[in-house]
Parts: structure tokens; sequence; C-alpha cells
């Protein structure tokens, strides 16, 4: 089992397989282009778990100075289970710190049981709660954060 962050110049080998993986994961999937674009952009960084060449995860986050807010995070379905979503968000984590980040926040859906009990074991805490956040069904999304000074 790999970490790689997807570039611009990676992206095309595993974009079918992220492309697949994100339309399964979500009900409001972003575009193939949108995956493309954010490989460029220089705030944006994408991190996919790959096994023997497979992808078999991604999470993303966009830095702000000191911040980190992730915006997907995703285990194809066939894996999920397998622990695969904590070695991934430990490496997500890595990485933001390593780029200077002391905060990272993130948005999960208030039914979502597995990704918030995830984000729990991961040292992230809930901070708010946006009521009606998704528009597919109205749902309303937790507000949680990991925090350096509360995670040393």
């Amino acid at each position: 089992m790999m970490l790689i962050e997807l570039t611009a110049d990676n992206i095309d080998r595993y974009i079918d397989a992220l492309m697949r993986i994100e339309q399964e994961a979500f009900a409001q999937p972003w575009s193939r282009e949108a995956y493309i674009e954010e490989a460029s952009r220089p705030i944006a960084h994408l991190v996919a778990l790959v096994e023997d060449g497979c992808l078999v995860g991604y999470a993303g986050f966009w830095q702000v100075l000191d911040e980190a807010d992730i915006n997907n995070v995703a285990i194809a379905a066939e894996r999920r289970g397998e622990g695969l979503g904590k070695l991934l968000m430990g490496g997500l984590l890595d990485i933001a710190r390593l780029l200077g980040c002391t905060r990272i926040n993130l948005e999960v859906r208030a039914g979502n049981a597995a990704a918030i009990a995830l984000y729990r074991g991961c040292g992230f805490t809930e901070c708010g709660r946006r009521a009606g956040y998704y528009q597919d069904n109205g749902e309303d999304a937790l507000l949680m954060q990991w925090s350096a000074s509360g995670n040393q």
C-alpha cells in the first residue's frame, strides 16, 4: 500500500478509478474536470491510496496559511471495512502537518456514522453544525476539527 499525491503529471493514470469511487461514494459527486483542475491548483492537495498500481481510496484538502480544509475522503466500496480509511486519514494528517497546518477542518453528513467514527478516531472533535447543508436531501452537516494544540 502506498500513499501518493495526485498532481497534473499523474492524475490521468488514476482519474478513471477516482471517478468510479467518487460516483459510488457521494450523492453529489465532483466532475472529472473538477479533479483534473484540483490536481493543478497550488492550494489543493489530493492524496491517493494505491495498492499494486490501483487506486483504492483518495482524500483532498485545501491549504490556506496554517489551516487545511478537507473536501473529500473516499474508499472504494469493495474495500471498506479494512481499515484503509484510517490509513488514508493518517497520511493526510501527516502531509497537512508537514505543510505547517495546525488546524484541520471538515464537514460530514450528520447521518454518516462510519465517517464520524473514523474522524473521531483520528482526533477530530465536533465543533458545530450546518442545518440543511446538503442540497440533495437537506441533511445537516457536522463541522469537525483537528487541532495541533489538542492532539499533541
